[in-house]
């Protein structure tokens, strides 16, 4: 886990580095310098930096692989489907 301190409330919170990599591989910036963190009481976003979090992110890369590659899938399966439904729709209305 990644202890943060929110630079508002100066409360201390944790992020997953599994929930923080794969937000950051769906990310269309292929090399952020850092990652926006909402602090959960104050709703305040903080920067943090990648680089001090490289460590962690390291450790399970792998399982953000898997992760982001079972979320291109979905995203590519919804967007078949939605495809289909164009189609269908746009058949329907021709007739």
């Amino acid at each position: 886990m990644i202890n943060h301190t929110c630079f508002k409330c100066k409360r201390r919170f944790e992020l997953d580095p599994v929930f923080v990599g794969f937000e950051l591989g769906k990310l269309k910036k292929k090399n952020p310098n850092y990652y926006q963190a909402i602090c959960p009481t104050c709703r305040a976003i903080n920067k943090v930096s990648i680089s001090q979090m490289q460590a962690d992110l390291d450790g399970v890369a792998e399982e953000v692989k898997t992760m982001l590659a079972e979320y291109e899938e979905n995203q590519a399966k919804a967007k078949a489907e939605q495809q289909a439904k164009n189609r269908e729709k746009a058949k329907a209305e021709k007739k």
